[in-house]
């Protein structure tokens, strides 16, 4: 999920669709929605449907759209970017628009914060007659944001319609349908042997800007295993999902092709292996001839996964054992992938024909999840506690998202004491104040990011790019002073936990749709321009050592 999914743009839609009735005729049905701007129905088109160049996908992609904008006239845009991004649309037929929601729980919440709103639109009748909206659940966390190249069978088992169900509630009346592929308990046998964790699969993962293209080289791999990006190496930082990636491959290629022999394991439990065996006169230290136990096991693998390669450093044996397996595996079209918590060519005491074969196929980092990429994975964490009547609130989870920033491990670990500090000493409530005391209690301090006003950026962007404070607050659209301007908002957005409409009132009463665009603006900036990540930096860092 960071990579949080947002309708498209907004796009008319005049067309037809086919209505079934009990007679299993079918009637020709106009698709009708209201005007966002003045509610108004606008006109229609006879069109020949036979010519029509709509998609049942398009179509549903369009209503949604429209569905957003008239939601937002009654929500903040907050609330539309944080409940209502990460939803996809998925069909409509018959006048029932299908909606892929998460979890069960990410729909409750939906149904009970916004179910007035949503049930206003409905009956506004941007559906049609009698139109509602079905919520469809798909576990499978990453749903949507997957490679084209993805079996799309794997996580849809059910029909259209099968095992619907309506939600209990006073008020609500939308449907849901659970389509989450279920894992064959017969599988589990093949999983153990794997030696792979159970929660480090693909459904629990939430991919975003930062680890977005190992994402779909590993789904890649995971349906041509052998054939493509072979030998696979992810590096990155402690706890950035190295290890719940490469593992989630292994349980993906399982399922997909169960007669596959996967085994994991990281580089300091293959050491002990190949080190015990030698204690045990099973391999000979000074001329491995192939055949014993180990080497035969490693060398019959389909795929291998061999996490923490950093420690093969200084282990020249360890490094030689590996060495011949990866290569009988990979001239067998076998399946290597490593992980390691640096690059390649900065792990100490590797032998140079091993970084060869590690530089062989595709390298590729993951970096810190930035912060939409922690608010979905905050949210992620949280949804188990929704039965257990845990409360949350917004600013709470935004506030994790700014103070937690080093790892995704960090963030679990936070979310599991502040879970615990709510169900215990907080009556199941979640709030900034709970949230400050886990992240003081656990981190030993809250960042020095909560503490930076809008007053101490402004004033240090205005003395960095030598323009006044008062410039900045102004309408003045000089090249400078508007690029100042842009500056100064992306950080008050980077380094507070305020909303965007609180950050446009402390700039002279701009509305969030300017700060929003500033802060695209920038952060598209700094993809490219290595000045301007400097230049940023260096504010960041005198705002903090004044704070």
């Amino acid at each position: 999920m960071s990579l949080l999914l947002s309708p498209k743009p907004n796009k008319k839609v005049n067309g037809y669709i086919s209505e079934r009735h009990n007679d299993e005729s079918s009637s020709i049905k106009k698709i009708i929605y209201s005007d966002s701007k003045n509610g108004s129905i606008p006109p229609l088109k006879d069109i020949n449907p036979d010519f029509s160049t709509e998609t049942e996908s398009d179509i549903a992609d369009n209503i949604w759209s429209k569905f957003i904008d008239l939601l937002s006239q009654s929500l903040k845009e907050n609330e539309i970017e944080t409940w209502f991004s990460v939803l996809r649309p998925k069909s409509y037929i018959d006048n029932i628009l299908t909606i892929v929601v998460p979890s069960k729980d990410y729909y409750g919440i939906i149904e009970k914060r916004f179910n007035k709103e949503i049930s206003n639109i409905i009956n506004s009748g941007i559906l049609g007659e009698g139109g509602n909206i079905q919520y469809e659940v798909n576990e499978s966390g990453i749903d949507n944001q997957m490679p084209e190249t993805e079996n799309e069978e794997f996580f849809s088992t059910t029909k259209p319609y099968e095992n619907q169900k309506f939600l209990p509630g006073k008020e609500s009346n939308h449907i849901y349908r659970t389509d989450a592929f279920i894992i064959d308990r017969n599988k589990e046998g093949i999983y153990k042997d794997a030696n792979l964790y159970g929660k480090y699969t693909f459904n629990n993962f939430v991919r975003g800007e930062s680890n977005n293209l190992a994402v779909s080289i590993a789904f890649a791999i995971s349906n041509n295993p052998g054939i493509i990006y072979n030998p696979f190496l992810v590096y990155g930082g402690v706890g950035v999902g190295k290890t719940h990636l490469i593992q989630a491959i292994g349980f993906e290629i399982l399922k997909i092709f169960p007669d596959k022999k996967v085994y994991y394991t990281t580089a300091p439990d293959f050491t002990t292996q190949f080190t015990t065996y030698i204690a045990k006169d099973k391999i000979s230290s000074s001329g491995r001839d192939g055949t014993r136990k180990l080497d035969s096991f490693y060398k019959s693998l389909d795929v291998l996964i061999l996490d923490d390669i950093q420690n093969l450093g200084g282990k020249p044996g360890t490094q030689d054992f590996i060495y011949q397996i990866f290569n009988t595996l990979y001239n067998n079209k076998k399946h290597i992938i490593f992980s390691s918590d640096k690059p390649v060519n900065q792990i100490k005491d590797i032998e140079e024909r091993l970084i060869s074969r590690f530089q062989g196929g595709i390298i590729v980092d993951i970096q810190p999840p930035c912060w939409e990429m922690r608010v979905a994975i905050i949210r992620k964490k949280l949804e188990n506690a929704v039965d257990n009547n845990i409360v949350i609130s917004e600013d709470a989870v935004h506030f994790i998202a700014t103070n937690v920033k080093e790892s995704i491990r960090a963030i679990e670990a936070c979310v599991a004491g502040i879970i615990a500090e709510a169900t215990f000493n907080n009556q199941g409530i979640i709030n900034i104040d709970v949230v400050e005391k886990v992240i003081e209690r656990t981190s030993g301090f809250i960042k020095n990011d909560k503490i930076i006003s809008i007053e101490s950026i402004i004033h240090k962007v205005a003395k960095f790019y030598k323009i006044t404070e008062k410039e900045i607050l102004s309408k003045k659209r000089t090249k400078e002073v508007a690029h100042s301007r842009q500056i100064a908002m992306y950080l008050a957005k980077e380094m507070t936990s305020l909303t965007l409409e609180s950050i446009g009132l402390n700039f002279g009463g701009k509305d969030h749709a300017t700060v929003l665009y500033s802060y695209n603006t920038i952060k598209n900036l700094l993809r490219n321009n290595s000045n301007l990540v400097s230049q940023i930096q260096d504010i960041k860092d005198q705002l903090r050592a004044n704070n």
